[in-house]
């Protein structure tokens, strides 16, 4: 702790002054800056299982500090939204994972006369991935998002849009170049209002992700051969999304929707570009396995009081996958939140849920694929002594119980943080 308080007490300082510094941010403002800290405890970093790695110490604590600007410029009917943060994290003693985030983003809502409108932006950002999954590497994603939209209001009642995404993520640690990916999104969206300010929209929307670097699956000496999977894909989906207000107490939001994705399963690239001694191996294709079947989620809002909210949720959903062995997972979760305005000032903030990771894609005889289930719950206390200052501090705890040997941990964690804007 010592060493992290060291490290820290300049740039805490400096925040606390700022802090202390009178503030007067107000609705509207264009220029909105703002800095957060917030200080950590975990009894379990790297989510290892209890006879995992039993000579390394589990618990870490480790601190963040964040500063940036929230810009909102509008002139006439157009809207320029932009966001720029950057955030430093340390660790007191597992120094080596210690990095700088960045997070920016711009936006341009337009309006055209009436019935025309949309967005035009772009984004960027680094962050580290979470230990869940990778165990004890540093690693650092890059993300770089640009993105536009359009959309026609025909009818009073009635919509139609379109909307194209890019976007391109980049790993720093060499044993995860695998999942480096170049996406391109295009979708078609019909949008009907009802008298009521409900919404139901339906979308048809194609995906392609393309893998540069291939998935090394596994090594025969002899012959030299390298076992190796191409994680690249076309997605397309079908998808039927509501917000239903029932009530000034109740509301539905939901998608439901049929996904296709199936994979391009050609050889390509490189499967070893950290490893030349790897080079005399010959490529051995392992296809992937495509999938179709059900996406969905559903969320309701119930504002019990002037003063609780709950929410629900509930989603079956495909998603990417960062087991070695699998192509795709699918996951099937539920959660609960909720949040309590106890005085004025005062806010209790909890939440609870579960997933169940089902990992698809057998990757050849005798290999066992991935399924595990994910518990968690946190609570937390919000104090605003003034509009434009906060402060949290609250536990996390969460266990994971896996059919793959060393794939079970729990973890429990407090957090303290604090953010003013100005």
């Amino acid at each position: 702790m010592e060493i992290l308080v060291n490290r820290y007490a300049a740039l805490l300082a400096a925040a606390v002054a700022l802090l202390a510094a009178p503030v007067h941010a107000k609705e509207g403002d264009t220029f909105r800056p703002f800095v957060s800290g917030a200080y950590f405890h975990d009894d379990n970093l790297f989510r290892l299982d209890k006879g995992e790695a039993p000579d390394l110490k589990r618990a870490d604590r480790y601190g963040l500090l964040s500063a940036g600007v929230d810009v909102d410029w509008k002139h006439g009917r157009q809207q320029v939204l932009v966001n720029a943060s950057k955030t430093l994290v340390r660790y007191d003693r597992y120094s080596y994972l210690d990095y700088d985030g960045d997070d920016l983003k711009a936006m341009w809502n337009w309006r055209l006369g009436n019935r025309f409108s949309g967005n035009l932006g772009a984004s960027k950002s680094t962050s580290q991935s979470s230990f869940a999954d990778i165990g004890l590497v540093n690693n650092q994603v890059d993300r770089e998002r640009r993105f536009g939209r359009a959309e026609w209001e025909f009818h009073p009642r009635w919509r139609i849009g379109a909307g194209v995404e890019t976007t391109d993520n980049t790993n720093s640690d060499p044993s995860l170049f695998s999942q480096d990916f170049n996406q391109d999104s295009y979708d078609i969206l019909v949008t009907y209002r009802t008298p009521k300010g409900s919404t139901v929209r339906g979308r048809v929307r194609r995906i392609d992700s393309d893998f540069p670097t291939m998935k090394l699956l596994g090594l025969n000496p002899f012959p030299p051969l390298a076992a190796v999977a191409d994680s690249s894909y076309a997605q397309t989906d079908y998808t039927l999304l509501a917000d239903w207000r029932f009530s000034a107490k109740l509301v539905l939001r939901g998608e439901a929707g049929w996904v296709d994705r199936k994979y391009t399963n050609a050889l390509k690239g490189s499967y070893a570009p950290y490893e030349p001694w790897m080079a005399p191996y010959e490529p051995l294709l392992v296809d992937r396995p495509d999938y179709s079947g059900f996406n969905g989620r559903l969320t309701a809002d119930w504002y019990a009081t002037g003063k609780t909210l709950l929410s629900l949720s509930g989603y079956q959903e495909l998603g990417g996958a960062t087991d070695i062995n699998a192509s795709s997972v699918l996951k099937r979760g539920t959660s609960v939140s909720g949040v309590w305005l106890i005085r004025e000032k005062w806010r209790l903030n909890g939440e609870a849920s579960y997933e169940n990771r089902d990992f698809r894609g057998d990757m050849g005889a005798g290999t066992t694929q991935t399924e595990d289930d994910t518990v968690g719950a946190s609570l937390s206390l919000n104090y605003t002594p003034i509009r434009p200052v906060s402060m949290d501090f609250g536990m996390r705890a969460g266990r994971r119980d896996s059919n793959i040997s060393a794939g079970d941990y729990t973890f429990s964690s407090v957090f303290f943080s604090v953010r003013g804007d100005f």
